[in-house]
C-alpha cells in the first residue's frame, strides 16, 4: 500500500476537480452538438477536441496524481448540459464564464495546498494555473476574431482551428 502524501481536505478539493474538468468536457462536447447541428463545422470540431484532447486529459492528470498520491479517487455525478445556444457569440462568452470559474477552482486548490504545506500538488498546480491562462486567452481570441470578422458565421468557422 501506498502511504498516503496528501491530506483529507486537499483530496477532496481535488476530488471535485475531476469532476470540474469532466464537467468541463461535457459542457464543451454539448457546444459541440449545437455548432455541428448550425453548420458550423470547425468549431464544432474544435469544441469537440477541446473536450477530449484539454478537459478529459485534465481530470486524468489530477486522477493520476492523487493515485501516485496515495490517495482514493471518487468520482462524483455530472450535471445535465444544455446543447443549445441562442448564437455563437452566446457560446463563446459561455466558455470563457466557464474557464474562469475553472480557473478560481484550481487557484482554490493552490491557496488549499500552500496553507496546508502540501509540497507535492506545488508542480501540478502551478502547471494548471499556466493551462489556465492559455485557456482563458484561447476563447477570448476565438471572440475576438468573431468581433472582428464582423460576426460573419462563414467566414469566421472557416479559421476554427483547435491548436495542437
Amino acid at each position: 500500500m501506498m502511504p498516503n502524501m496528501i491530506g483529507k481536505e486537499l483530496l477532496d478539493e481535488m476530488n471535485q476537480q475531476i469532476v470540474e474538468e469532466l464537467q468541463s468536457a461535457y459542457i464543451y462536447m454539448g457546444m459541440s452538438v449545437w455548432a455541428e447541428m448550425k453548420g458550423l463545422h470547425n468549431f464544432a470540431q474544435f469544441m469537440q477536441t477541446h473536450a477530449e484532447q484539454e478537459e478529459y486529459v485534465h481530470a486524468m492528470k489530477f486522477v493520476h496524481f492523487i493515485q501516485e498520491a496515495g490517495g482514493k479517487v471518487e468520482y462524483g455525478a455530472l450535471e445535465k448540459v444544455s446543447s443549445d445556444w441562442p448564437d455563437v457569440e452566446t457560446v463563446l462568452k459561455e466558455a470563457i464564464k466557464h474557464e474562469q470559474h475553472i480557473t478560481a477552482r484550481i487557484k482554490l486548490l493552490w491557496d488549499k495546498a500552500h496553507e496546508e504545506n502540501e509540497i507535492y500538488a506545488y508542480e501540478l498546480l502551478t502547471w494548471f494555473l499556466e493551462e489556465q491562462m492559455e485557456e482563458e486567452n484561447l476563447f477570448e481570441d476565438l471572440l475576438t476574431q468573431f468581433e472582428l470578422t464582423g460576426k460573419r458565421l462563414a467566414i469566421w468557422d472557416r479559421g476554427v482551428h483547435h491548436p495542437e
